[in-house]
């Protein structure tokens, strides 16, 4: 069988510029993750095939929650990359972020991920700052049967799917359910006090119907269930003891619809709507300590007092000089004597921080062959945005925006290809933006292209960041805390700490100038071989780089970064046995702001070997390495033993998975640590 890179055609790809291309002629450095970089992977969740992209930080920063970035920066706010499935934006309108734990796909409904590495929002818009990831579903006509799948490893891994695919006359659907848990760092190595434990779910259905030769209808639908263990506020446990440990329970759910027409062999047309919804909440069950004893009491109550608030916005949202002259306000003093006459016990009560998001947007885009070396895309979109919060926003906020996008691909000369594109987009937060890019594409030989690209890009703020009015409440107090105008001066009482966003921050932007190489090609005897080399200026500036949390809240744009460094990818198939993937990143970074470099790798690397030495049997080994992460460097080697077998009437699959950190630093933050350094698991799936 000859090898798919000796015949000569580069795979194509639709993310960078809408327009179905081949990767040598693509405005940008791609990485595409298909079906069996996903299986030679061993990954279990979606977020860890992400190391197998040149540049990418990825990391488990904060415990159960995944932080992806491309060229990162930020350890806990991935808030500068696009993640889309099938087109639908997982990124969170009201708080800037992708929680890679509630993406409801599993690997196995995965057909493919392109991840369009450099900013990108002459095609996406604003907040494709850094880079695109695509993720594609499986196409229900080409699955059919039904599938368990159940594994089973230490760190309290133990993951359960059930799935089944059905084709009919006109089209195809498919449906799985997916359960996945694991107890993550271990809570008893400190300084982590709390454990980091977690449960997903999720759903996630495609349907598909061909109403005729010319239209095809898609719906999308899904969601996902997640109970996540979080860690104590470290500036709560200073004042309070907590009487129960903190989870963060969500909900979300999508549904989107799809109608595409093949209007003529040169035009298509294609109409996408999609509505989503999120839903959490942290719980904080504290009891607090009176700040004049130590000691659990009724002057706990301090803290919610009006008198204390004043006094905070008095002296300009200092907390330590508010706590520090309290003791000597008269209106403190007198609050004070209230609560100690009371009678009551310690004052205990539970505050929730809560977020409920809804997005809804609906996009035209027309496709058209101008002429033979001409091809455009333009489009226009609609969304809007809703971000409901007590605790972050006290009350309700909406962004609309309009936007209008294009993308022209031409090929003045046979070797050489041109591509255009802006975006332009007006919403109620950030007014009205462009993003522009540019790139040349010459092959200079067959199989071999050299690459110039130049983009602008732009990431606007968010919902929370251009309107956060943080205000805590307290719920469930009980005996004569129950009367919160008597007792603390007003209802309904709040945490002394409040913070708000001035709404003047400016989106943050990016400028990048990209030279590269792409190349395709068989040496002789030694198999296939695809190359791509990125060499890459970005300049980041007005970034909003300061903490925007209710205890350190500094909306600002003085943030500036700084990226300089080459990238590569080789992929070499000497058989059709054998499969190396080979990636590395060598990235100068300079910022403003310490906090801008804790996820900014100088050196990063990947190496993923998949022999299938057997018909029905294979073996991978995966290498990651990145130094340094906040100071701290990753290093971790994966093997993966697998096996095919027909039983009973069904196919049986087995994968054992083998995951050893080479050495004994901690991950991104001194607690982020496992009690068993080596990690291990089963999988047994059954297709019938």
């Amino acid at each position: 069988m000859a090898s798919p890179f000796e015949q000569g055609e580069a795979p194509r790809v639709l993310t960078p510029a809408r327009l179905d291309q081949p990767v040598s002629e693509v405005p940008a450095s791609v990485t595409v993750i298909d079906r069996e970089l996903i299986l030679a992977s061993g990954a279990r969740e979606l977020y860890e095939v992400m190391r197998l992209v040149p540049g990418m930080s990825v990391a488990k920063a904060d415990g159960n929650l995944p932080s992806v970035a491309y060229h990162g920066t930020q350890a806990r706010d991935q808030r500068r990359m696009l993640v889309l499935v099938d087109g639908r934006s997982v990124y969170q309108p009201g708080f800037a972020r992708v929680n890679w734990n509630a993406i409801p796909v599993a690997l196995e409904d995965v057909e493919r991920i392109e991840v369009t590495r450099g900013p990108a929002s002459a095609a996406y818009g604003a907040n494709a700052f850094t880079g695109v990831i695509n993720i594609i579903t499986r196409d229900p006509r080409d699955v059919d049967g039904q599938q368990t799948r159940v594994r089973a490893g230490n760190n309290g891994v133990l993951d359960s799917r059930v799935a089944a695919a059905h084709q009919f006359d006109n089209g195809a659907w498919r449906l799985s359910l997916n359960d996945r848990r694991d107890h993550g760092y271990d809570a008893d190595l400190p300084p982590l006090d709390t454990g980091d434990a977690k449960r997903v779910t999720t759903l996630n259905g495609r349907s598909v119907w061909e109403l005729n030769p010319r239209d095809t209808f898609t719906v999308h639908a899904g969601g996902s269930r997640t109970r996540l263990d979080r860690p104590n506020e470290r500036g709560l446990e200073a004042i309070a003891d907590y009487r129960d440990a903190s989870q963060e329970r969500a909900e979300r759910a999508f549904l989107g619809l799809e109608w595409q027409r093949q209007v003529s062999p040169r035009h298509q047309f294609k109409v996408s709507l999609y509505g989503q919804y999120n839903n959490e909440d942290i719980n904080l069950d504290l009891c607090y300590r009176d700040p004049i004893t130590g000691t659990q009491g009724p002057g706990g109550g301090l803290y919610y007092s009006k008198e204390l608030r004043d006094l905070y916005l008095a002296n300009g949202g200092d907390i330590g000089q508010t706590l520090a002259s309290a003791a000597a306000d008269p209106a403190i003093q007198n609050r004070y004597a209230t609560l100690q006459a009371s009678g009551g016990g310690p004052f205990c009560g539970t505050g929730y921080l809560d977020v409920r998001e809804e997005r809804y947007d609906l996009e035209l885009q027309d496709t058209l062959q101008l002429r033979p070396w001409a091809r455009l895309v333009a489009g226009l979109n609609l969304r809007q945005d809703r971000a409901e919060s007590q605790a972050f926003l006290s009350g309700t906020a909406e962004n609309l925006s309009h936007r209008l996008f294009t993308s022209l691909a031409l090929k003045p000369l046979p070797p050489v290809t041109v591509n255009l594109a802006g975006f332009w987009e007006h919403d109620d937060i950030s007014g009205a933006h462009f993003s522009p890019r540019a790139g040349v594409n010459w092959e200079v030989l067959p199989g071999h292209t050299l690459r110039a690209v130049y983009a602008r890009a732009l990431r606007t703020p968010d919902i929370y960041e251009d309107q956060a009015r943080i205000n805590l409440p307290i719920s469930g107090l009980s005996g004569p805390y129950g009367d919160r105008q008597g007792l603390l001066g007003w209802d309904p009482a709040y945490f002394f700490v409040t913070q708000r966003s001035p709404g003047t921050l400016d989106p943050e932007r990016i400028r990048s100038r990209e030279l590269g190489y792409y190349g395709r090609f068989a040496v002789g005897g030694l198999g296939g071989f695809e190359l791509d080399v990125r060499y890459f200026q970005e300049e980041l500036w007005d970034l909003v780089s300061g903490a925007l949390n209710p205890f350190n809240f500094e909306p600002n744009n003085n943030g500036e970064v700084s990226h300089r460094g080459t990238e590569a990818q080789l992929s070499w198939r000497p058989s059709g046995r054998h499969l190396l993937r080979l990636t590395g990143a060598h990235i100068h970074t300079r910022a403003t702001s310490a906090t801008e470099t804790r996820l900014a790798a100088r050196d990063s690397a990947g190496a993923l070997w998949l022999w299938r030495f057997r018909r029905d049997w294979w073996w991978s080994t995966g290498y990651y390495l990145a130094r340094d992460y906040n100071d701290y460097p990753f290093e971790r080697l994966d093997a993966q033993l697998g096996w095919r077998q027909r039983l009973a009437g069904a196919e049986w699959e087995w994968r054992l998975q083998v995951q050893q950190p080479l050495n004994s630093e901690p991950v991104v933050f001194a607690e982020n640590e496992y009690q068993d350094d080596q990690r291990y698991w089963l999988t047994v799936t059954v297709n019938f």
